[in-house]
C-alpha cells in the first residue's frame, strides 16, 4: 500500500506579508502624525518630528503619503470618517426620521469639541488643503449624507418640499459654524448645549 500523499501547504505569499508590513507602517505614521497635530498643529508640526516619532525614515513618508500635505489629508479624512462613524450610531438609536436627523447633528456638534477634531478638522484643514479640497472631503462625509437623508425625509412626507441642495448646504454650513463657534467658546460645554437645542429648533421648524 502506497505512503498517503501529503498535503503541501501554501508557503505565505511575500506580497501579503509586504502589504502587511505596509499597514503597520501607514497606521504608525498617521497615528503619530495625528497626535502631533492635534498637539502642534500643521505649522507647528515638521516632517521630521513626525518620521522620528513612528520610527520610520523620511522616504516611508513620501512614499506613503506624498509628503506632509498628503500626510494631513489622510488624518483628515480619517477623524471626518471617525466622527461619520458617531453620527450614524446615534442616528440608530432614535426612534423616528426627525429624531435621526437630530441626533446625529447633535453628535456631529459633540464629537467637534474633541481637540484633535477641533483643530486638525475645523482650523487647520481649510487653510492648510484649501476650501475646494476640504470642501471635497466634507461633501463625501456629511454634505453628501445630508443631502441623501432630507431628500428621503422629503419623499416620506417627513420634511415640507424644499430644494434639497440648497437646504443640505444650510444645514451643514450652520452645524460647521455652530461647532467652531462651541469649539472657539470660553465655556465649550454650554456653547455646545446652546448650539445643539438651536439647531434641534431649526430643524423641526422644517418639518411637514
Amino acid at each position: 500500500m502506497p505512503p498517503a500523499k501529503q498535503t503541501e501547504q501554501p508557503s505565505p505569499e511575500p506580497g501579503n506579508k509586504q502589504d502587511a508590513r505596509s499597514r503597520r507602517t501607514t497606521g504608525r505614521i498617521l497615528a503619530e502624525a495625528r497626535r502631533l497635530f492635534t498637539e502642534h498643529g500643521f505649522a507647528g508640526t515638521s516632517a521630521e518630528q513626525i518620521v522620528a516619532a513612528a520610527g520610520v525614515t523620511r522616504g516611508a513618508l513620501y512614499h506613503h503619503f506624498d509628503g506632509k500635505k498628503g500626510l494631513f489629508r489622510a488624518v483628515v479624512v480619517q477623524v471626518q470618517a471617525e466622527i461619520n462613524q458617531r453620527v450614524k450610531a446615534a442616528a440608530s438609536q432614535a426612534h423616528d426620521p426627525m429624531a435621526m436627523l437630530i441626533a446625529g447633528n447633535d453628535q456631529f456638534l459633540a464629537a467637534c469639541l474633541d481637540p484633535g477634531a477641533r483643530r486638525i478638522l475645523l482650523r487647520d484643514a481649510p487653510a492648510v488643503l484649501g476650501w475646494e479640497e476640504w470642501r471635497s472631503i466634507d461633501e463625501a462625509h456629511v454634505l453628501g449624507r445630508y443631502r441623501d437623508f432630507l431628500g428621503q425625509l422629503m419623499e416620506q412626507g417627513v420634511l415640507r418640499p424644499l430644494p434639497v441642495d440648497a437646504l443640505a448646504h444650510i444645514i451643514s454650513g450652520a452645524a460647521n459654524e455652530a461647532a467652531l463657534w462651541a469649539a472657539q467658546a470660553d465655556d465649550p460645554e454650554a456653547a455646545l448645549a446652546q448650539s445643539q437645542s438651536t439647531m434641534a429648533e431649526l430643524i423641526r421648524s422644517l418639518r411637514a
